[in-house]
């Protein structure tokens, strides 16, 4: 078996958990690329603008002989990808994952038919149906990407559950995934985990706020039109009339997408004059500093979030985020990490901790 080969099972590609039986699908990969953060797939890793090339979709559909279970099954199987080996080995998996759901749900409707029978109990056939979105054809933008969805939907005679299922791939010589760190940067995370409960708080009646715990390290997302689009599985964040909520966020957005790390270094030159900020020092000892009177003295823009409690703070490629009552402080590449204390208001002013300054700002502090 050669690496590449080996590399079929070695990484998921992201789909919604389910009540199918059947986990993520694996997807082909090769050696990952770069993961810079980017505003759009970097053209580099893409083929020319003469060499980029749309793919096809080909219908397979699959039937069953049970009369215990109704079927719509339509399988998507690529060509046109430059990569034809990795169109090979994507389509067997697609095909493979289908096949799997399609044995399961015959067993599991023969089974629950014979015990209705033994049990004179009236028995309704179940369903299943599979369908597929070319999301993406590798001719738009970004130039040279597949995106493909494939959603299955079982029934057993009450409400279904889907688990949608995306492929998100170069179509370049040497194909390979795309991933949302190599699309937004390795540090996308908090940026968009935050982006999305603001959307949902301005609909609240819609989701359940409480239940989102963001993104997943493996999250369900499409690529359409220049947007990327992030998947939920139904009932996992809202109700179930919602069906499996989608966020769009445009790859060209800057309020979305992280600039290059490069970009984000502060100023090690700025220095912080404490004796022109507010600042006390809390129960536990610690030196709080006005979030205000900092951003303004450093010249950083500040935006308050009166629903989320959350105030954004920027300078050009710069920005990190803090929230009342989460000790967890970040900035730009920097792995979330805690200061013992958090940010907290004081007559309407919103404090956080002086090592924020000097720790997570990385600003010298002038006493």
């Amino acid at each position: 078996m050669n690496q590449k080969t080996k590399n079929l099972f070695k990484m998921s590609a992201v789909g919604c958990a389910a009540m199918i039986g059947v986990s993520a699908v694996s997807l082909p990969i090769h050696a990952m690329a770069s993961t810079q953060p980017v505003t759009s797939i970097t053209t580099t890793a893409l083929p020319t603008a003469q060499k980029i090339a749309s793919v096809k979709v080909q219908e397979k559909v699959l039937s069953t002989t049970s009369k215990y279970l109704t079927t719509n099954i339509k399988v998507p199987q690529l060509s046109g990808m430059l990569d034809t080996k990795y169109q090979e080995e994507l389509n067997d998996i697609i095909l493979s994952h289908a096949e799997k759901d399609l044995t399961k749900w015959e067993k599991d409707a023969a089974e629950t038919a014979k015990k209705a029978q033994a049990n004179h109990q009236e028995f309704h056939p179940y369903d299943l149906y599979i369908s597929y979105n070319l999301k993406s054809d590798g001719s738009g933008n970004p130039a040279g990407v597949i995106s493909l969805e494939v959603v299955t939907e079982g029934s057993e005679g009450g409400t279904s559950m889907p688990r949608i299922d995306t492929y998100n791939v170069k179509n370049t010589a040497e194909a390979e995934r795309v991933t949302l760190s190599e699309l937004l940067g390795d540090n996308y995370k908090e940026k968009l985990d935050a982006k999305i409960l603001t959307k949902m708080k301005e609909d609240p009646e819609k989701y359940f706020l409480d239940e989102y715990k963001g993104t997943a390290e493996e999250q369900t997302f499409y690529i359409e039109k220049g947007n990327l689009v992030v998947v939920f599985p139904k009932y996992s964040i809202a109700p179930g009339y919602v069906g499996s909520p989608e966020f769009s966020f445009s790859l060209k957005n800057s309020d979305t997408t992280i600039t290059n790390p490069e970009e984000t270094k502060p100023n090690n030159d700025v220095k912080l004059d404490l004796q022109k900020v507010a600042n006390y020092t809390n129960k536990s000892g610690i030196a709080m500093v006005s979030l205000r009177d900092v951003a303004q003295q450093l010249n950083y823009d500040l935006k308050w979030n009166q629903s989320t409690k959350t105030a954004e703070m920027s300078k050009e490629a710069q920005w990190t985020s803090v929230s009342i009552g989460k000790d967890s402080y970040f900035f730009a590449k920097m792995a979330p990490t805690a200061l013992g204390a958090a940010p907290e208001l004081q007559n309407n002013k919103l404090y956080v901790p002086v090592q924020f300054v000097s720790d997570i700002l990385q600003i010298q502090i002038l006493h």
